[in-house]
């Protein structure tokens, strides 16, 4: 069985068959109206949100509701049951209307089940927190993958049974491009229709005209990366908080760097490209001729001026722009960085590369086709999943430092921010929300079930936290000693203009287009008409 989606194509009211289902989970427990209510208007997914709160009243708002963790499953037990009966024996035509590619037997019933009961469990209750709020309405733009919907769900419905507001939630998708192109639309619109917009770490400065400034509501900041509060403050203004970060990182091969007796992960981008290559030439003269030593993202986009970045900073090369908005680029450092990149292509990587995002670099790498691979957190879990053929044979260092003088670790950071239009008519809910989403009790909970970076130094380095993440043991580290920011905050409303320039002229060099010292030349030329005179 295979889930094509986790909403129906139509209402399961029409089902009668499932009546009985609906009727004994109202018996069951009150709590499952919930599920009720979402199965009707036709939400039938494993969504944690959908079976109510499992703490109890106000008072005891720590304890787990032993009644609603009981219910739950006797409920689910019973739905697994008739519901499977149904399921098992009905028509593929009517199966696929619900989104379902073949027959549920009971086990996928089951794996449902328990997906929902997981997701229920030990939803975080933040300390300090409004409960005055009933009858506030707050919208959030919530840009996410698939994946994510159920665990958003289920947070901000735990936001509104412990705070009393409404929240309705907007879903545009998460093409980031078409994302902020709405954004400036809606936005300019002077009517927008959010309170409370995720944005990515790079628009701060694109968005700060039309942000509340945050500040007078959080003038207490301790706890937060600072260089993540300093992305978000444009001209002495706190855009947006920070709700999760992600940080480049070097996967690498653990049974390959034992196999060819390599002592351990590379430290440098020198000792990668030899590690990479002799563990290539290892595999290819072994019968894998499709190995690969080091792969990456080399799509003209912004993956490619993050990866491009990493390249020119740990190799003293600058960092594109000073804060003062002034030009950053050692011309020499950089063209050889750009260089030595192009000499990759088609050796250590595949020549395909020059169009490859990240899930482009993760396929390979699941399918044991490299030894190394530059990627976001969000890879590890990937990597250890049952279809992939790496897991348990996957570790993960920093990014490597750069050779000679002017050396550094350069990591770059991603991930969303919060931030409140400046015209939304709800901003003491949206305020208290933001609050909520960025709190510790979220950022634990989110950093052990979703894998997201928590933007707290002291969650970062939890032991459940890095029990459940491993990869998270260096990246404190890597925030306080080899991040850095994309120059997104002091460019402003251009960034996505210096951003494009960049990319175009690094894809220009490692597609053999340009040579590489041309290339800085003619890309300070545009970053000065760009910038104007700084």
């Amino acid at each position: 069985m295979r889930l094509i989606g986790l909403t129906p194509r139509r209402d399961i009211s029409q089902v009668q068959e499932l009546q009985p289902v609906l009727r004994i989970c109202r018996i069951f427990t009150r709590r499952g109206r919930g599920l009720i209510h979402r199965l009707e208007a036709g939400h039938f997914r494993s969504d944690r949100a959908a079976f109510g709160d499992p703490y109890k009243s106000e008072k005891r708002e720590s304890a787990i509701n032993v009644k609603s963790t009981v219910a739950i499953p006797i409920c689910f037990a019973i739905v697994g049951v008739l519901g499977s009966a149904f399921f098992i024996h009905c028509p593929p035509a009517q199966c696929m209307a619900f989104g379902i590619e073949s027959r549920l037997d009971l086990p996928d019933v089951v794996s449902l089940a328990v997906d929902v009961m997981q997701t229920s469990a030990g939803l975080p209750v933040p300390k300090s927190r409004r409960m005055d709020l009933k009858g506030k309405e707050v919208v959030i733009a919530l840009p996410e993958n698939a994946p994510d919907r159920r665990w958003d769900d289920a947070l901000l419905a735990n936001f509104e049974r412990t705070t009393g507001a409404r929240v309705k939630t907007i879903r545009p998708g998460n093409d980031t491009t078409a994302v902020l192109r709405r954004y400036q639309a809606d936005l300019k619109s002077g009517v927008p229709e959010a309170d409370v917009y995720t944005i990515d770490i790079v628009w701060p400065g694109i968005l700060a005209d039309f942000a509340e400034d945050l500040r007078p509501s959080f003038s207490n900041l301790d706890g937060l990366a600072p260089i993540l509060v300093e992305n978000d403050t444009v001209r002495g203004k706190l855009v947006a908080l920070p709700y999760f970060a992600e940080v480049s990182v070097l996967y690498y091969r653990t049974d390959l760097i034992k196999k060819y007796r390599l002592g351990g992960p590379p430290r440098t981008w020198k000792e990668m490209e030899q590690q990479a290559r002799t563990i290539q030439a290892g595999e290819r003269a072994a019968g894998n001729k499709n190995f690969w030593g080091y792969l990456w993202q080399g799509h003209a986009s912004e993956a490619l001026t993050c990866n491009a970045l990493e390249w020119q900073a740990s190799q003293g090369g600058g960092a594109l722009l000073r804060v003062d908005g002034t030009i950053e680029i050692d011309r020499a450092r950089t063209a050889r960085a750009w260089e030595k990149a192009r000499g990759w292509v088609g050796g250590l990587t595949p020549k395909e590369v020059t169009a490859q995002l990240e899930d482009d670099s993760l396929r390979i790498w699941k399918s044991g086709g490299a030894a190394f691979m530059r990627n976001w957190p969000y890879a590890y879990r990937e990597s250890m999943r049952a279809d992939s053929q790496v897991a348990g044979k996957v570790g993960v260092v920093a990014m490597p430092m750069g050779d000679g003088a002017g050396a550094r670790r350069a990591a770059v950071l991603g991930g969303f921010q919060l931030m409140v239009s400046s015209k939304s008519r709800n901003k003491e809910a949206a305020i208290e929300l933001i609050r909520y989403l960025t709190s510790p009790e979220v950022q634990r909970y989110n950093a052990i079930h979703r894998g997201y970076l928590p933007t707290r130094s002291s969650i970062l380095r939890e032991p459940a936290v890095v029990r459940a993440n491993p990869a998270y043991a260096l990246m404190g580290d890597v925030f306080d000693h080899g991040a850095i920011v994309r120059p997104s905050t002091v460019a402003g409303s251009r960034y996505n203009a210096v951003s494009a320039a960049y990319s175009r002229a690094v894809h220009s060099v490692i597609t053999g287009g340009s040579e590489a010292n041309a290339a800085v030349d003619e890309l300070e030329d545009q970053l000065r008409r760009i910038l104007g005179d700084r």
